[in-house]
Formats: C-alpha cells, structure tokens, sequence
C-alpha cells in the first residue's frame, strides 16, 4: 500500500514483497542478467557463518585500510584526529560495510558508462553539488576504486577525508561568511586520476596547484588510493577463495542481515505513532536568525519514515546541507539501532526500515551553488531533532541534546616566514541518559581524538599551557550533561583566529526536567584587561604574538529533574572540579560544608540541603521535556523562534506528565 504524508507520497510497500531493491538513483547501470540471477539465487543458499565470515573480513579490510590511511597521510586532521572513512560497495553503490560517515560510489555511475570502468581505474572527486548526495563539503576530498571479480564489476572501494586545503578564500577552506560555493575552494568533479592504472598528471598538477599545502594534499591522496587498493586486494582473495557470485551474494546478504534485525529488534521498542521534534542552527555566519530543522516521525511495525517538513529554507551563509534522505539515514540509522539492545551493522539495509523525506530547497537539501562548508552543524541539529522527537515517543527516556564538533585554527606565518595552520575539531559534552551522566569531551567523528600537545608545539609556533573539563558547562539534572572542552594556546608569532562554533548562545536542551548545558565561548587573554570573548562563528580575527586563546566547548544536556541527585554524588563532582559550589546550591539544591577532613574536604549538610531543594521546587516552573535554557526561552518570548514543545511538560516514573 501507500501511506500518504503531507505532500509525500511515500512507499510503503514491504521490502519483501519487492522482486528486487531499488535505491534511489539519478541513474542506473544495466545489470548483467544472469550474473544477477545467479547471485539472487545463491543468497537464500548462503549459510550464516559463510556470511559472517565474508562481512567479517569486509569490514577488516576497511579497518585495515583506515589504518592506512592514518600512517600515510601528512594532513593533521586526518592523521591525527581521524576524518575520514572508507567502505566497500555493491555493484549499485550500495554500502555494504559500516555506513554512519561513508560516502558511496554512486557519482561514479553517474558520470561513466558501464564499459567506461576500468580495471586500475581510481576516480577522484569533491564536488557536492555534483556527488549524488554522498559528501558534505569541498575538503572532503573521494577516492574511488572499482573491483573487478572473475572478468566482471562487482563492487567498489571509496574513502574519504577532510583534507588541509582545497583553495578558495581563506586558508583552510572554511570561509564561515560564503555565500556560494565557489568561495570555498576548488570544485573537482569526477574524474580518472588513473584511466587503467595510467595516472592523468595533468589532472594532479591542477588538484595540487589549487592547495596551499600542496605537499600535505598529495600525501593524504596518496594515503587514500593506498586504502582502496588494499580494501580491493581483500575483496579479491576473498573471490578467489569462494568465487565472485558467492562474494557478491554475500554482500546482499548482508544487508539483508542489517534491514531484518532493525526491522525485528530497533523497531518494535518505539511505539507506532507520529512524533514531532526539532532543534536549530544558531546563525549562519551572515545573519544571526535561527534556522530550525523539524522532523515529523511516523512510525509502524514496518518501517519509521522521517518528514523534514517545516525545515527552514536554504541559508544564505554556508551551514547548508545538499544531501538526501538516503544519506540521512545512515546517520540516523546507528541510532535506531541502538534501540535494539544488541549490536546491529548499520549498512545500506537501514534504507529498508527507515525513510527520510526532504523538501526541496531547505537548510538539508541546498542546491547548487549554495555554501555548504559548515554544514556540520545541521548534521548535530538533526541529530538532536531526531532525539526530541523520539522523547515524545518514549516519555522522556531519551539521550539528551548535544552539540559535539567545534573547529578551531590559527593561520599565519612563524618566525622564519614558513606558513602555517593549526587547526583542530573539538568534542564536546554528550547528553546525560535516562541512567547515567553524559560523556566528557566526545567528538561526533568516529575514533576521533583532541592533537597531543606535543604535536601541536612541535609543528606550529604555538604552546598549549592548559587541557582541561570545562566546569559547570553539563546540564544539570538527576544525570548530569558530559562536560566540554576547556582549552588555553599561546601564540608565539602573530596569525589570525577562525571560530566555527556551533553553540555560543544557548547550549544543547535538556531532557525531562534536565537542564540545558552551557554553550561554549572563545576568549583571547582572558582574565586580563585586554580579554575579548568571542561568540558565533568568526573569521581571521587578528591575533599576536604573546597571546593566550582560550576555546571553551559546550556541555551536554541534563537529564530528570537535578533535585532528585544523589546528593553526595553532587558532592563528588564538586570535590572533582566539575561542579562548582554554587553550581551545587543552586542548580541541585545541594549544600557542603567543610568536612574537617582533609582527605575529603566538603560534606553535605543534610537539613540546609533538604530546605534548599523544598525552597528551589516552589519557586519553579513546571519541569519540561525539552528544556532549552533561559537564553533561547527569552528569544522564543521575544517571538524570534518559533518552537512546538516550548509546553510539553516533562514525565515521572510512571509516564505520567508532571506539573
């Protein structure tokens, strides 16, 4: 049948009814019809452990490659905080290994002909608007590899990674002020590198001339071609042990194994219905306006489709998105699979169970030429969307909201005139659960991690003279937000500062009476007369020698209600620095005394703590689902945002509202 939403048509037929799945596609490759009939008929044949050992040596050979790349190539952001990502495709571009970053092949079979793929091929590209919708940004530079089995195409290898520098008007490819594409670095749509193992070093030149830090580009294109050529000479052992059919059978097999238990375990624990959530980009580098991403879910025993409906439009500066739903999805995807309460591998078969539906021209969707290079942000609000409205669904036993990638870098020149850039991708707090407190310090991006110091001092006139949790910044509630980053760099030569931070002005939304986390800031010489504290995103901001810049990322949110905390566990994170006193009476309602001991200093005052929390519940407001902090309710007030769950008020244990 069809269910009909809003303007949507969407289809619902279920997956098993279907002779065969088809993706969406801008276009299609003929298919060898016997070759797919023979692949189609050895699937049900395959039994599970051929086919754990198959998926378990694809995703090796990933892992493996990835490690390649982390040894080869020269780019800081990828080699040392871990950017990129690579995946083994099906012949229909399919991403049969772990989807939650991988791009696909699919500009490949839009741009070339099927007798056009060549075995020693490798195809590069970073165009967006011209990727199909499958990177985000001009840094992001792919690398893809065919793999050919047995005389025939049967799949690829891509990998990709945020590069240093692409061009464009600003050192780093990050002009958080775009307002077109064309100002964010040089566009390369797909092409040959190598045509048959043959390298086009007419192409290279131009892709390395149109860097800044040509030496690093070609290092990290190095290191990517590296990874894929490893990841086909893994698929090709593995045809020459079981043959091309059962290889590819297995591919489909395997996605199959991910739509079926998504389909069994995730989506039985969300209760059918239609759930509303959203949250919102702060600005857009040009004007200060929130833009919100709205999702509406609607949910039944066969599949969850995702409605952006009421998204706002396409932004004038760079926070844009040109994907599609399918990309969303295999975002979306690792969190429906963590309903599941057991490990799934989130493939290409979440696109079964979960369907997402954009309208054209929004925030999520950005067409050609519109800036996309920050469009970071969307991802994270989209996320948090996702999470709000989810905690209609559950009652409040949700993740709350998070904002975990910030960006950082210093430009300029050091002491002997060589150009340099520092620049380095902050985490930040994660949201507290419904059990527990959030994580410190956690970076969106997979297996990422902060630059030692020693990297940092050793390659750029800079010296870190402090890494620590940034106090006070988790939302408070009965299980506290993770904490942000709080970080101070001394500059040794003069350079200028970018800021691209995504939550300066109101933090990451508690949940079910939690409260908001603080937003982060970035100070230069704090604490002293010349303090300058910066907010929003920020461009080439001059700083000079002596310098201390101070970069604060923010908490995640809190979960249920903060007077509910164990108060001695209020006492620890006071006596660890992650919780100031005051933070403790006010926020939890928790008063400390001196202990007399010096071992363990502070002590509850169990009658001043039990007058303190009776005082603060009376003279509060109902508790709510989403709780966004004070600065973004005084914009709601002042009719500057315009939000569905302002009212929703929060649940108690037995999923009851509360107030």
């Amino acid at each position: 049948m069809t269910q009909e939403i809003t303007h949507f048509t969407i289809d619902m037929t279920p997956y098993e009814d279907r002779t065969r799945y088809e993706p969406m596609r801008l276009k299609s490759w003929p298919r060898d019809d016997a070759a797919w009939e023979r692949v189609q008929k050895l699937k049900p044949t395959l039994d599970s452990l051929t086919v754990d050992v198959i998926g378990g040596a694809l995703q090796w050979a990933v892992e493996e490659g990835e490690a390649v790349v982390e040894r080869m190539a020269r780019s800081s952001i990828i080699r040392e905080q871990h950017d990129y990502r690579a995946s083994i495709n099906s012949i229909d571009c399919d991403n049969v290994t772990t989807v939650s970053w991988a791009a696909t092949a699919d500009p490949i079979r839009d741009t070339y002909a099927l007798d056009e793929i060549l075995p020693g091929d490798v195809y590069i590209y970073n165009d967006v608007h011209g990727s199909c919708a499958t990177i985000g940004h001009l840094p992001d530079y792919c690398i893809v590899i065919p793999i050919f089995g047995e005389g025939r195409l049967i799949g690829f290898s891509q990998v990709f990674g945020h590069v240093t520098d692409v061009g464009g008007a600003v050192p780093g490819s990050w002009p958080i002020r775009s307002t077109s594409i064309y100002e964010e670095g040089t566009i390369c749509p797909v092409i040959k590198l190598f045509n048959a193992g043959v390298l086009n070093a007419d192409a290279q030149k131009i892709i390395l001339r149109n860097s800044r830090f040509p030496g690093e580009l070609q290092g990290d294109i190095d290191g990517f071609i590296a990874c894929a050529r490893l990841m086909e000479r893994r698929v090709l052992e593995l045809i020459d042990q079981y043959g091309a059919d059962t290889v590819e059978a297995a591919f489909y097999a395997i996605m199959d194994r991910c739509e079926n238990d998504a389909r069994a375990h995730a989506l039985p624990n969300i209760p059918d219905g239609t759930y509303v959530g959203e949250d919102f980009i702060e600005e857009d580098g040009i004007s200060n306006k929130p833009i919100k991403i709205k999702y509406t879910i609607h949910k039944d025993k066969d599949r969850m489709v995702i409605d952006a409906s009421g998204t706002g439009s396409t932004a004038e500066g760079p926070v844009n998105w040109a994907m599609d739903g399918r990309h969303y999805i295999k975002w979306l995807g690792a969190f429906l699979a963590g309903e599941a309460g057991q490990e799934i591998l989130v493939n290409e078969g979440m696109g079964r169970v979960m369907q997402m539906m954009i309208p054209p021209d929004t925030v999520l969707s950005a067409r050609h030429p519109a800036p996309v290079v920050d469009r970071m942000e969307c991802m994270l609000v989209m996320i948090n969307a996702y999470t709000a409205a989810l905690a209609k669904a559950h009652k409040g036993n949700v993740i709350a909201g998070m904002m975990n990638i910030q960006l950082y870098g210093i430009w300029g020149h050091d002491d002997d005139g060589n150009e340099y850039l520092y620049r380095e991708i902050f985490g930040a707090g994660s949201g507290a659960r419904p059990w527990a407190d959030g994580t410190d310090t956690v970076d969106l991006v997979p297996h990422s991690k902060n630059l030692p110091a020693e990297f940092i001092e050793q390659r750029y006139p800079i010296v870190v003279e402090r890494v620590g949790l940034y106090k006070d910044s988790g939302g408070a509630g009965l299980y506290r937000g993770g904490l942000g980053y709080l970080k101070d760099v001394r500059c040794l030569a003069d350079g200028f500062l970018s800021i691209t931070a995504y939550r300066t002005v109101f933090g990451p939304f508690g949940v079910n009476g939690g409260k908001a986390g603080l937003p982060g800031v970035c100070w230069i010489n704090p604490g002293t007369p010349d303090e300058v504290k910066l907010v929003h995103r920020q461009q080439m901001v001059p700083v000079r020698k002596g310098d201390t810049v101070r970069i604060t990322t923010p908490g995640g949110g809190g979960w249920g209600d903060p007077l509910t905390r164990d108060p001695d566990a209020v006492r620890l994170d006071v006596h660890r620095g992650l919780v100031s006193p005051e933070s403790a009476r006010d926020d939890y309602g928790v008063v400390l005394v001196d202990s007399g001991n010096p071992r363990h200093p502070l002590a509850v005052d169990v009658d001043a703590t039990t007058d303190r929390r009776r005082e603060l519940a009376a003279n509060r407001a109902p508790l709510k689902l989403i709780e966004r902090g004070e600065a973004f309710n005084k914009m709601v007030e002042e009719g500057l945002i315009e939000v569905s769950d302002f009212d929703d008020l929060a649940y108690d244990e037995s999923g009851n509202p509360v107030g």
